[in-house]
């Protein structure tokens, strides 16, 4: 049978071997009983994540001297997030979660920065948070109003922050905050902000539909004090947050699209296993052609995506060496999220409609899946933003499909 990796043979093998300890990882680790524990306390799984950590699976590309896996490329993050999610998709989307925002810092942090703030995230001692959406813009950061204020050698930073994953959590994180309200995007910068400073407050929210074991809060900054140290990049830094953010988005929304890979594969493997062991008027209800067909739609557009998904990947490696024009890779990885994201709908509703009646309880773990995936058609820029993204690109001639 033909394997995906194998349409990248530059980087086939040494994938496949990571495919294999991802897997075994989460076979010897994982359990749904484990997850439906998290999802209901709405807990974090942190010996897993530390363990993940031990193995380098929390940041596969990124290199050994930051504790990451040390792969030559990003396609690596994709083959754990799929396989970890397909495994327990409560419990590999939560590990995968842990170090968010934190390839910002790795691509535009000074060495320091990075050589200090990267390693123990990797190891799996803290999470990590990227802090851009605010209660009255959410996926618009034109203007923002987080508010730095330079005084001398550091910033007053006074504003508020919410939906931000591993607020509660995490030890430190990165911030967008205006720093030249007048210039809207263009006086904005990204800074290393700990959540035990003084003037910083985190209130856990809870509650959420899916995804219950990432912990999510908001963030309060009263009058914070920051270094200009702690500015993403150094002095460099100052009124580039915007575009890096940005930059960074470009990269990080491939993200939702791995996960709704991994949770279709999950929804598939569980629909197919109970299709060929429900029996119903005497036999396998995988014997009928209505429980065939929605199969067959399932693996058809669990590869369509899948596809879309590994290609937007590939070009990451090309991406972050300056050797795809912004607009264009702003438009692929748009297209991979909003499409998998989208498809995964209908993969999950069908395996929950093979299931019947039991697909709607619990202890069949798909309605779990299902209230897992909801979210990642608004995370990481909401769908309907995406396609705009995709029609700037076409209508500025950056990129045709």
């Amino acid at each position: 049978m033909t394997d995906i990796l194998d349409l990248f043979p530059q980087y086939a093998e040494e994938l496949k071997l990571l495919r294999k300890t991802a897997r075994e990882f989460a076979q010897r680790n994982f359990s749904p009983e484990l997850a439906r524990e998290l999802d209901k306390k709405e807990e974090f799984p942190w010996d897993l994540y530390r363990k993940a950590g031990e193995l380098g699976l929390l940041a596969p590309s990124i290199p050994t001297e930051y504790n990451g896996g040390g792969f030559s490329t990003y396609l690596a993050d994709i083959v754990v997030t799929e396989e970890l999610i397909r495994a327990e998709p409560t419990l590999g989307t939560a590990i995968m979660s842990g170090p968010f925002s934190s390839h910002l810092l790795y691509f535009f942090g000074t060495e320091e920065q990075k050589k200090k703030y990267l390693p123990p995230v990797y190891k799996g001692e803290t999470t990590f948070f990227g802090a851009y959406t605010e209660p009255e813009h959410g996926t618009d950061i034109t203007q923002l109003n987080t508010i730095a204020e330079r005084k001398g050698d550091k910033f007053i930073i006074r504003g508020m922050k919410t939906f931000i994953t591993n607020a509660p959590t995490a030890k430190y994180g990165v911030l967008l905050a205006q720093t030249e309200p007048e210039k809207r995007h263009r006086g904005q910068t990204l800074f290393i902000i700990h959540t035990d400073w003084p003037g910083v407050t985190i209130r856990k929210l809870t509650g959420k539909m899916g995804q219950r074991s990432i912990p999510v809060g908001e963030i309060y900054l009263d009058n914070v004090e920051v270094p200009i140290d702690y500015v993403v990049g150094g002095e460099k830094g100052i009124n580039q947050g915007f575009y890096w953010t940005l930059a960074y988005f470009n990269v990080s929304r491939i993200g939702p699209a791995a996960m709704a890979i991994g949770l279709m594969l999950s929804a598939f493997d569980k629909a197919f296993e109970y299709a060929k062991k429900r029996v119903q008027f005497g036999q396998q209800i995988i014997n009928f052609q209505l429980i065939q067909e929605k199969l067959g739609r399932m693996a058809m557009l669990i590869e369509a995506a899948r596809s879309l998904v590994y290609r937007a990947a590939y070009y990451v490696d090309d991406y972050i060496k300056f050797k795809i024009d912004p607009r264009a890779m702003a438009a692929i990885t748009s297209a991979a999220k909003v499409f998998a994201t989208d498809v995964a709908n209908q993969v999950i509703d069908d395996a929950i409609q093979i299931h019947g009646g039991y697909g709607y309880f619990e202890e069949f773990d798909v309605e779990r899946y299902w209230r897992d995936h909801r979210v990642t058609r608004i995370y990481e820029g909401t769908n309907e933003i995406n396609l705009l993204t995709i029609v700037d690109a076409l209508r500025r001639d950056a990129w045709k499909p």
